[in-house]
């Protein structure tokens, strides 16, 4: 969640300053990919057993392969198949680029990319000896918890969710919602306050913050609390993340609860949580 006035990309800066080599995979699709190559792409080892389906960070109106390619560099990961997801947004950007669009609009779309990435993940877990794992990010976070709360904690076989909120703060959803923007400042002791950026500076920035919101507005806590067990998660978030603010005492005892893995980036903005979250995801994937 962003205003792209203010924040740099959700992961663009992070990725480019920690992971700037990369050579972009060719655009190629497997026959084996065809059922779903148009809502997704596909990199690393097209033959892995591993399947990390992303569904990316912004919201933003593009699909960020090269970053993603970047991620997979960086992180000494290519040995495992990576699929990025359209979401509605990427799919049609004609949608939000010339004319607002209202919330309840945009709790529509964000559906439909749900829809895409339920269909993505049933795609691979539905092949014989494929684990297939969801990473989201920011807002890919919100994506991913709303797949879990709709379809269940085991549509995947495990999560890892970044800079993500269970139960975002009234007053950061709301002026979302409008196509306005906020930002978390903290004090010396780590209290925070929230403070207005104002309205998006045009159609299509507004209409990523009511996408942003769409999702945001929900009580996770309370959509995910029928789920007895949510050890398939893992949950990083920074302690000073100017974007979405920090885990909550109540969202971490109701993660903690359900014996989700919770890990804390101490001091951490939202570019440094998703750092610590980088370097964990070989070892949370299993991914050799």
């Amino acid at each position: 969640m962003k205003k792209t006035n203010h924040f740099n990309l959700i992961i663009c800066a992070f990725l480019f300053i920690a992971f700037s080599s990369c050579n972009k995979d060719e655009d190629i699709t497997p026959n084996a990919f065809d059922q779903i190559s148009e809502i997704a792409t596909f990199h690393g080892n097209l033959e892995a057993d591993i399947v990390v389906v992303n569904t990316q960070g912004g919201p933003i109106t593009q699909l960020e392969d090269e970053l993603l390619d970047e991620l997979i560099t960086g992180t000494g990961t290519q040995s495992a198949l990576y699929v990025n997801v359209h979401q509605e947004q990427t799919k049609n950007p004609a949608k939000f680029t010339s004319s607002d669009i209202t919330f309840e609009q945009a709790k529509q779309y964000d559906l439909q990319s749900v829809v895409n990435l339920k269909r993505v993940v049933d795609f691979f877990k539905n092949q014989k000896g494929k684990t297939v794992y969801v990473l989201g990010i920011s807002f890919g976070a919100f994506m991913t918890q709303e797949l879990i709360a709709t379809h269940g904690i085991d549509v995947a076989d495990g999560y890892l969710i970044m800079v993500g909120r269970l139960d975002i703060d009234e007053g950061t959803w709301q002026p979302f919602s409008q196509g306005k923007y906020t930002q978390y400042i903290y004090d010396n002791n780590g209290n925070y306050t929230i403070n207005s950026l104002g309205d998006g500076s045009d159609a299509e920035e507004r209409n990523m913050a009511r996408l942003a919101a769409g999702l945001g507005y929900n009580r996770y806590t309370d959509r995910l609390s029928s789920i007895s067990d949510l050890s398939k998660i893992t949950y990083i978030y920074g302690n000073r993340d100017e974007q979405v603010g920090p885990l909550s005492v109540q969202e971490i005892q109701f993660l903690k609860g359900k014996n989700a893995n919770v890990i804390l980036s101490n001091g951490g903005d939202h570019d440094g949580a998703i750092d610590t979250g980088l370097n964990l995801l070989k070892q949370i994937f299993g991914i050799e």
